[in-house]
């Protein structure tokens, strides 16, 4: 690199041909095929949905909330390296191109990803009388806007590093941005006032962080926590060297590891359960994502179709999203003087991720008996339990665990 300003494309080249290698094994024939399955599937149940949407149904309310989230869990993703704390602070003054230049791109990316949940929001805008196509057109406006303040915002608080301060940052956004969408889709007046607002705030933020300095510490924590996050997801079609393990104690669960009998050939059942509770992220995956299917389900009037289609898109994705924890003691040797036989492990991580899937399918059935009638939830409950079986014991066990 000749000067200071080549930084970033040199940063930002690598970094594109590194998720390109990963996303060349993530985006294989099978995983294309079960998304357009899921993505055909969902289509349906929206459209359908539709169909069946009450005169008075909400929506202004709906699209403000999901969008609220959109623009406000914003990151401007300054590629940092944990070295750079040494070689880059002390040319912090001549960074300003090189972080400008990382605001846009954030800003490109994050925004072309908010558009996408327009387009899938726009049958709803329509259907429920909203408005018509030229005042979407300027509610996509507004929220590119809105999206803008929101990421510089976002990138102001890096100033201040305390947890409680980030939190109370995007909680009080959340609900400014929620009120803003709700008053523009509704496309009233007082919209303006939230504006007035917002520009009050930017101008305070202006002033309060003119002469701070950066955050390194905390810049490079939050770019490392993204792309352990990428990491992770990738590490469930392929080895990522990178990929650190982390653990949570959660003392509160310890009580589910003594339903494991205390004998020889549950010794891998033990591990894979305590890292599942303890390491990584896989609990907090398993939440998430059963926690999205409550919402769907409770939003969503289901159909018989849609009924079994939500259940098994959900742990289909757990599924996938567990598959690195079979390689979690893979780097460590103790595992393998353990006096069991090997398929044992493979054993007892199948009945694990079975046993995760049930329950997880158990939740959503409860939840869908309080959504729609007996029938369909019988229904779904025998036909995803099976798939659950079939994705455990015969797809996953000879697709992923053959590697």
């Amino acid at each position: 690199m000749r000067s200071i300003n080549d930084i970033w494309p040199a940063r930002l080249a690598a970094h594109i041909k590194e998720t390109q290698t990963y996303l060349r094994y993530m985006l294989n024939d099978h995983l294309l095929l079960v998304i357009m399955f899921l993505l055909g599937g969902g289509a349906y149940a929206y459209q359908q949905w539709l169909d069946q949407l009450p005169p008075h149904f909400p929506s202004a309310f709906l699209m403000a909330l999901l969008l609220a989230l959109t623009v406000t869990f914003s990151q401007v993703r300054t590629l940092l390296k944990e070295p750079d704390i040494i070689f880059l602070l002390p040319m912090e003054k001549g960074l300003n191109h090189y972080f400008q230049r990382a605001f846009i791109y954030s800003y490109i990316l994050q925004t072309v990803q908010m558009i996408v949940c327009l387009i899938i929001l726009a049958p709803l805008y329509f259907q429920s009388g909203e408005g018509e196509g030229i005042n979407y057109l300027f509610l996509i406006f507004q929220l590119t806007v809105i999206k803008y303040w929101n990421l510089w915002i976002q990138w102001k608080m890096t100033h201040f590093p305390e947890r409680l301060s980030q939190i109370m940052d995007k909680f009080v956004r959340y609900a400014v941005n929620f009120t803003v969408i709700y008053l523009a889709v509704k496309e009233s007046m007082l919209s303006l006032f939230i504006y007035g607002m917002m520009a009050l705030v930017t101008i305070y933020f202006f002033k309060i962080t003119r002469n701070k300095t950066l955050q390194w510490e905390f810049l490079i924590l939050q770019e490392n926590r993204k792309l352990q996050s990428f990491y992770r997801l990738a590490n469930m079609f392929t080895d990522v060297p990178k990929l650190k393990a982390e653990a949570k104690r959660r003392k509160w669960m310890d009580w589910i590891l003594s339903f494991i009998p205390y004998k020889q050939s549950n010794v891998f059942l033990y591990m894979f359960s305590r890292s599942f509770i303890r390491s990584g992220d896989y609990f907090g995956l398993f939440i998430r994502l059963l926690m999205i299917g409550v919402i769907v389900s409770i939003f969503l009037p289901l159909s018989l179709v849609s009924c079994i289609i939500l259940p098994a898109a959900v742990l289909f994705l757990t599924g996938i999203q567990l598959t690195s924890l079979y390689k979690h003691y893979d780097a460590l040797f103790i595992a393998d003087l353990y006096p069991v036989p090997q398929n044992v492990k493979k054993k007892s991580f199948l009945r694990l991720l079975f046993t995760i899937l049930f329950i997880e399918l158990a939740v959503l059935t409860i939840v869908l008996l309080t959504q729609t009638n007996i029938l369909f939830v019988g229904v779904q409950l025998a036909i995803n339990a099976l798939f659950a079986y079939i994705f455990v014991y015969m797809y996953f066990s000879g697709k992923f665990l053959a590697r």
